[in-house]
């Protein structure tokens, strides 16, 4: 299990379909000194790849892509590659769905409009522990 070490930044992959979205993240991420982000995907079957071949310690993760969706990579993600961690980032938010990928194991489900500080400790926590659901789904 990977652990929160101050003495590297936590690297971070972050995978949704809107370019946008994306680019925004990555800049938004890019200003916190303990974060990295190491790579970008733009559906789970390059989210796949990116964690075989990057290790990231967290994927935010979008969950309606083209391709292969968020949940599905998840579970891909969860099972093959244990000291990486997922963060899914979406903007649905029924119970149903929050169940669906903490089964995935998923560790956390956020709502895009969470903000970064939420976000931030959101990934700090996963990164330091066992996967969990934390908080309610987004609303």
């Amino acid at each position: 299990m990977a652990a929160f070490r101050s003495d590297r930044p936590i690297r971070v992959g972050i995978v949704d379909n809107n370019d946008l979205f994306r680019s925004i993240l990555h800049r938004s991420l890019d200003q916190i000194p303990s974060l990295k982000v190491v790579a970008e995907a733009k559906n789970g079957a390059e989210a796949v790849g990116m964690v075989e071949v990057l290790h990231p310690d967290i994927v935010l993760m979008d969950v309606s892509m083209p391709v292969l969706n968020g949940i599905e990579a998840t579970r891909i993600i969860s099972s093959k590659f244990s000291d990486t961690k997922v963060i899914i980032l979406t903007l649905y938010g029924d119970r149903s769905l929050s169940d669906t990928a903490r089964e995935a194991g998923a560790c956390q489900f956020l709502n895009k409009y969470c903000g970064q500080e939420k976000l931030f400790q959101s990934i700090k926590e996963c990164n330091s522990g066992p996967l969990r659901v934390v908080g309610n789904p987004p609303h």
